[in-house]
């Protein structure tokens, strides 16, 4: 059986890191499938949404240090991501790449590059397991996707972040909610069910609207307004133009649910 699964249920991308002899630990093979798959769920017009779990009593206990002791990398990720950037990408990050809504569904332990794609999702929902920890300084290193550096803060504030990230604490799924890293927190049996729900819940609006607006959301952290807004106004004209929005009205003045073409 893989280590990284990758199947479509639905409208839903579903990825499961599927190592759980070892915490599902990352390999630099898992790497190469995650960002394959992530390449196919962006361009696939059945997938709505992704969610992105770990199989076994962990979410990802991070990057495999014995394979990597036995084979350091010769860069680190945030290279890789920035070298592979591509302008009309929403961010460079993996979960954060694609024009559709990205769920982490995290069960038990997210540490290391494993935290780090939580991060990377738009949503995080927790099972009552599910521990956080940005471990990075006692092994030496920065995160390594560098959306601990740059992400975090934006989520949970700049202080909070430099508290995880000097401490490298493993917080609890509730004490990562309180913060506001986590949305929700449910039952360990309910999180798939839960998190399935949601994705739907985060994707029933036009896929091309949708895309556009997480663009537009990660494009404003490093804007300034009238930039922001000289997109925008692009971007809504474009929209106005669009299948999608005629369809949009169509439905509403039809009380019926709207049959999307995201085009």
């Amino acid at each position: 059986m893989a280590d990284f699964e990758y199947t479509v249920d639905g409208t839903i991308g579903l990825m499961r890191l599927n190592r759980p002899e070892k915490m599902n630990a990352i390999s630099y093979e898992m790497l190469n499938d995650i960002e394959d798959a992530i390449r196919r769920a962006g361009t696939d017009e059945r997938v709505r949404a992704v969610v992105l779990t770990g199989v076994g009593r962990a979410f990802s206990a991070g990057t495999d240090l014995q394979q990597m002791s036995s084979r350091p990398p010769t860069t680190g990720r945030a290279e890789a991501y920035a070298s592979n950037y591509e302008a009309e990408r929403p961010a460079p990050w993996t979960f954060a790449s694609i024009n559709k809504p990205t769920i982490a569904a995290v069960n038990g332990a997210a540490v290391g590059v494993g935290v780090e794609f939580t991060s990377q999702c738009d949503f995080r929902i927790a099972a009552e397991s599910a521990r956080f920890g940005w471990v990075f300084v006692h092994r030496g290193l920065v995160p390594d996707t560098a959306a601990g550096t740059w992400l975090l803060s934006r989520i949970v504030g700049l202080q909070n972040a430099a508290y995880l990230l000097y401490s490298g604490e493993i917080i609890s799924a509730a004490r990562a909610k309180e913060l506001g890293f986590v949305l929700e927190v449910v039952p360990d049996a309910e999180l798939m069910e839960r998190s399935m729900a949601f994705a739907h819940s985060v994707s029933k609006g036009s896929p091309l609207a949708t895309g556009e607006v997480k663009r537009l959301l990660y494009r404003s952290l490093t804007r300034d307004p009238q930039e922001h807004l000289r997109d925008h106004t692009v971007t809504i004209n474009k929209m106005f133009a669009s299948e999608d929005f005629k369809e949009g009205v169509r439905a509403f003045l039809e009380k019926r649910d709207p049959d999307w073409k995201g085009r």
